[in-house]
Formats: structure tokens, C-alpha cells, sequence
């Protein structure tokens, strides 16, 4: 079988070799190669040489990147300084970790930086004890400094000994503007008396005296403690009381709203763009008061927890209870009006509705006269039965919406 089948394959490759025809060398001839299938597999030809299993001449055409230098594989420390100056640091790689053993830190107190409270929300986070307890350290009792002969500081300074019964006038004050009109106005005030401490004997002198209230035409309403005091006609008072280690409440009265005088003026304008909110606040005090009014404090209810906020001048954001406050050091008694601003975005979701805004004044005097202008006298002229000392009034609910 063999031998019948050798003439027939070689029969075979002579018809091939006289059906390929040699190509024409004219370059204007049409090429008969276009007709052709495309053949994918010959183009990969096979070899058999030893040589191409050999990775180093398979590698060779590949690039290799060089390694970086020795100090760009050291530890790389990020410092991160915020408004009240240096939270502290994050470095990386301090024990050659992997990147998940690195980002993992994150996750405790943001890598002791930035407070979670700034972005998380108004909710207050609880922070644990760190650095050993240093922490107790300030809130511990501050000791008691020691004089030269072991005692306390405190106990050496002197404070003024009482010579006597001793009276001062409290005054409240409330009062509520809309933009720039007194809606509510109100003024209570209590007459309180000192009497010599007892000394803890059985039988206690009573303390015992007259005294004269002048300048009560804007009194509305005078209430006294009948068990103590008594009213002997034309504005004077007789009092009668034990000794007693706390200031007794023995009068107490209150303003007509028409005659009542306002140390502060107050008014705010608002105005709201898209989903802008300006504010502005502007106060004047009167002229009329014993003494320039010191450390008020404006507290401004936001409606919303600001993301983004301007104020003019500076102001401390409470975030927690949505506050945004102003402290003046003093407010003169003449000049031009005072200016508080502040601008922040509001939610667009919640934009058709009308923003409530209050603010809140604080302020607390103390000196020789009342705000009331109510006055004390001794009960006949040239009697020292009482002392008169400092009075005081400051602000109830003093507000503008």
C-alpha cells in the first residue's frame, strides 16, 4: 500500500507548483493577493530552537523601573494645624505597616486631629481619658496656696468688716424688641437687707431702724414683708427683723412700663437671598445711665447648624446648642450705633419657610445708683442706723426677634 500511495502524493505537489504562477513585476498590474483569505495562524511561525525557552531572552524586551532612593522610603509625618493652632500630627509607615494597618487609625478620634463634632454634627461626643489621666489634672480642686507660716492665703486678706445693717436695691429688667420697636417692657426690683451675722448666743439683739425711699413716681406696685417691715406713710419704713447670715428680701416693686428706662436699644434686620441669610444687629445705649455698660454678652439662636459661616467681628460658634455669641468689652454712652453681622447658607428644603432668629442680651451692672432711679434715705437726717451700698440691676430676658 505504501508504494501505490508515493506516486499519487507527489503527483499532487507538482499540480500545485504549475498552478502558482510567477507575479508580475509591473507595479500598475492588479495583484491577485486582495482575493485572498486572511491566514491568522501563519503568521505565527514555529521553531524549534532551544533558545526560546529561556526567560532572559524573553524578558529582555521589557522596561524595569528603577527603585526609588533609600530616604523616600523613611516614615512621612503630616502636621495638621487648625484655628487654635496645632491639633497635632499623623505619620505613616513608622513600623513599615501596610496601607489597611495605616488607614486603620483613622478610625480613633481621626487620628487624634480634627474634632468629630466639627463635621459629624451638633451632637456632643463623649471624649476618653487620654495621656495618662493628665486630664484630672485640671479639673481637681486647685490647692490652697500657703502663706510663711503654713496658713491659707485667703484666710490673710482682709475682707471689710459690716459696721452695720447694710441695704442694696436688685433690679430686673425685661424687655422684648421686634426689629426695631418695644414691644415688651418690665422692671422688677427687691430692696434686700444685711443684717450683723448672729453670734450664736441664746438671745439675739434685733436689728432695728427707719430708712425713707425717694424718687418711686414710676412705681406701679410696692409689696414689703409684713412680718418685718411697716410702712409709716409718705415713702417711709420702719423694719424690725433677727439677725440672719443670708440678705432678707424686705421690699419689692415694680416699674409702669411707659416710665421704664431702657439701657439698651436693640434692632435687628434680616434679610434671606435664594439660600443666603444676612444678618445684622445694632444697639445704642442710653445716655442717661450712671456708667458705660461693660462685657455684654449678644446671643444669637441659629436656625439652622451653619456649615459655612461670616461674622463681623469675631464671635464664638456654640454648635451643640446652636448659638453664635458676642462679647463687647463696653459699650459708650454716646457715639455711633454698634454693628454685629453674621451671613450663612441656609437649607434649600427649608427655604420657603421663614427662619425664627432671636437674640439675647445679657449684661449685669453694679455701682452707686439704680436703674430705676429710686433712691435710699436715712429715716431722720444724721442717723447712720443702715449702710448703703452698692446697688445692682441686670437683664432678665432681654431679647429682639
Amino acid at each position: 500500500m505504501a508504494v501505490s500511495l508515493a506516486p499519487v502524493v507527489q503527483e499532487s505537489e507538482e499540480l500545485k507548483e504549475e498552478m502558482e504562477e510567477p507575479e508580475s513585476l509591473d507595479p500598475f498590474v492588479a495583484s491577485e493577493t486582495v482575493n485572498k483569505e486572511k491566514e491568522l495562524v501563519g503568521g505565527f511561525k514555529k521553531t524549534k530552537d532551544p533558545s526560546s525557552k529561556d526567560l532572559t531572552l524573553a524578558l529582555a524586551g521589557l522596561e524595569v523601573t528603577t527603585l526609588p532612593p533609600a530616604e523616600a522610603t523613611q516614615s512621612t509625618h503630616i502636621n495638621v494645624e487648625g484655628f487654635e493652632g496645632e491639633y497635632g500630627g499623623i505619620e505613616f509607615s513608622n513600623e513599615q505597616s501596610t496601607i489597611g494597618e495605616t488607614f486603620e487609625s483613622f478610625s480613633d478620634a481621626w487620628g487624634g486631629g480634627l474634632d468629630p463634632s466639627e463635621f459629624m454634627g451638633p451632637k456632643k461626643i463623649h471624649k476618653k481619658e487620654g495621656l495618662g489621666g493628665l486630664e484630672l489634672l485640671h479639673t481637681s480642686d486647685p490647692k490652697a496656696v500657703e502663706g510663711k507660716d503654713g496658713g491659707n492665703v485667703d484666710n490673710l486678706v482682709k475682707k471689710p468688716e459690716m459696721k452695720g445693717p447694710e441695704i442694696y436695691i436688685s433690679e430686673e429688667i425685661r424687655t422684648e424688641f421686634r426689629e426695631s420697636l418695644l414691644a415688651r417692657v418690665g422692671l422688677m426690683g427687691v430692696f434686700y437687707l444685711k443684717t450683723m451675722p448672729p453670734k450664736g448666743s441664746g438671745e439675739e439683739k434685733e436689728t432695728e431702724f427707719s430708712f425713707r425711699v425717694e424718687g418711686t413716681s414710676p412705681v406701679k406696685r410696692f409689696a414689703m414683708q409684713s412680718s418685718r417691715v411697716s410702712s409709716l406713710g409718705n415713702g417711709l419704713f420702719h423694719v424690725r427683723t433677727a439677725p440672719s447670715e443670708e440678705p432678707i428680701p424686705i421690699l419689692k416693686y415694680s416699674l409702669q412700663p411707659k416710665l421704664t428706662p431702657l439701657p439698651l436699644r436693640v434692632r435687628m434686620v434680616k434679610r434671606v437671598s435664594g439660600t443666603l441669610l444676612s444678618l445684622m444687629i445694632q444697639y445704642v445705649s442710653s445716655p442717661e445711665l450712671p456708667q458705660p455698660l461693660k462685657n455684654v454678652d449678644f446671643v444669637l439662636k441659629l436656625p439652622v447648624d451653619p456649615t459655612l459661616l461670616k461674622v463681623s467681628p469675631k464671635a464664638i460658634l456654640n454648635r451643640t446648642d446652636r448659638e453664635l455669641k458676642w462679647q463687647v468689652p463696653e459699650i459708650p454712652l454716646t457715639g455711633s450705633p454698634g454693628r454685629l453681622r453674621a451671613r450663612m447658607p441656609l437649607d434649600s428644603e427649608n427655604s420657603e419657610e421663614e427662619p425664627e432668629i432671636i437674640c439675647y442680651v445679657k449684661f449685669s451692672v453694679q455701682g452707686s445708683n439704680s436703674l430705676s432711679g429710686i433712691t435710699l434715705r436715712a429715716g431722720a437726717k444724721g442717723n447712720t442706723d443702715f449702710y448703703e451700698v452698692d446697688h445692682r440691676f441686670e437683664t432678665g430676658v432681654y431679647m429682639c426677634n
